[in-house]
């Protein structure tokens, strides 16, 4: 009736220490099956090194303090070598002095379990593509790395690692090819790494490494960082052999030092991410370490983002016209030129908030909003004999014409 089951019985005389053994137990581990009265000591040294003494242990006091029953957890070698996890669930009988004469319980196997726990862990853990450990897991370690680092004094860092130009590989190549790639560039992690150090995969192409025990000094922990990043950008920057051909990659790489004192794991994180940005504004191809001016730089950009949007709402966007002119005939038109009255800010150029607007979206509708009014601007020429002939010209930002709708808008607006 227990073939097949997870449950074998068992019974231990204690008096003439000799065991039974139900059949499912001789299954379970791989020995022939057998009814026969089976001698306690050949099982108890089936049990795994490593747990035999905690077991005896357990046992010899459970039966000495008078317990009634009990659980214990440990491993039994198969006969092909490999261990098994076991619960043991038992009873203990006592005679009228309450000394232990027999124990009866079961063992069962805890091998599928396991199994699903270890898989459990692993999804929640673990990036399924890479095996590397996710977001979740780096996060533990950081806080677990910021503690420790702040009773022991040393340096920790975070290195956050972008991988360059990888979308035009999985545009040009595909996601099959890009998936490769990603599974090669965490192979050779470990690599040039300490088992220490923690390698995370975030997601696309985005890694991050934790790096603990550096120095009890800031600049000695840099140098150390540093010495590592050398090791990670020459391992990377190997060839690669992708679709049958070798690829070469480079990466822009972000760096923040931290201790005890450093605060939050995810302003680490944050700190990191903008210096690997930084990187790669410089060229890529290289690192940058996090500094204070990079976050203040990061403050004011979120600033201007917010008056930015304000001022579209509230109208602050002006208009200038710069004079086209030839040889020939004089003036011809003008070029519009798009200019921000802030109102503490003063009178705000271009160049300081359009490649902003292009980062945020905010183009769109800023871009709208020029052609709308030269549109007007040019309609209101035409109806003067002297300003009839002239032509106006809009510069289109190159997100405004991989907008789906531009043209679509744009005719409308000229049409109307």
């Amino acid at each position: 009736m227990l073939r097949g089951s997870n449950d074998a019985p068992w019974d231990c005389d204690l008096l003439r220490r000799t065991a039974y053994y139900s059949p499912r137990w001789h299954e379970m581990l791989g020995f022939e099956a057998s009814a026969e009265v089976t001698d306690f000591e050949a099982w108890v040294s089936l049990i795994h090194p490593e747990d035999i003494e905690r077991v005896q242990s357990t046992l010899q006091r459970m039966l000495l303090d008078g317990t009634e029953s009990y659980e214990i957890e440990s491993r039994f070698r198969h006969s092909d070598g490999h261990y098994l996890d076991i619960l043991s669930r038992a009873f203990i009988l006592r005679d009228g002095t309450g000394r232990a004469i027999r124990v009866s319980g079961t063992n069962h196997d805890l091998s599928e379990r396991k199994r699903t726990e270890l898989r459990i862990h692993q999804l929640a853990f673990y990036d399924v593509l890479t095996d590397l450990p996710n977001r979740r897991l780096l996060v533990e370690r950081l806080g677990k790395a910021i503690r420790a680092s702040d009773r022991s004094g040393l340096h920790g860092a975070l290195l956050f690692i972008d991988l360059d130009r990888f979308k035009e590989l999985n545009d040009s190549l595909g996601h099959d090819i890009g998936d490769k790639l990603l599974r090669q560039v965490a192979r050779r992690f470990n690599t040039c790494l300490r088992e220490t150090d923690t390698v995370a995969r975030l997601g696309g192409d985005e890694f991050v490494i934790l790096l603990e025990n550096l120095h009890l000094e800031r600049a000695a922990s840099a140098l150390a960082a540093e010495r590592t990043i050398q090791k990670i950008r020459h391992t990377l920057n190997s060839a690669y052999e992708i679709g049958g051909r070798a690829y070469y990659g480079t990466s822009s790489i972000g760096v923040t030092l931290f201790d005890g004192t450093s605060g939050a794991v995810e302003a680490l994180l944050k700190q990191a991410d903008l210096a690997m940005y930084q990187a790669k504004a410089t060229g890529r191809d290289c690192f940058r370490f996090f500094d204070q001016s990079m976050q203040a730089a990061v403050d004011e950009r979120v600033s201007l983002e917010s008056d930015l949007r304000d001022g579209l709402e509230r109208g602050e966007l002006l208009l200038h016209y710069q004079l086209q002119v030839n040889r020939v005939s004089g003036v011809t038109g003008a070029e519009v030129l798009v200019r921000w009255q802030h109102p503490l800010r003063g009178l705000v150029p271009p160049a300081a908030f359009i490649p902003l607007a292009e980062a945020t979206g905010l183009i769109l509708p800023l871009g709208q909003w020029v052609l709308q009014n030269a549109c007007e601007r040019l309609a209101k020429w035409a109806c003067d004999p002297e300003l009839s002939h002239l032509t106006l010209a809009v510069n289109v930002s190159a997100h405004q014409i991989h907008d789906p709708g531009f043209v679509e808008r744009a005719l409308t607006i000229i049409a109307n």
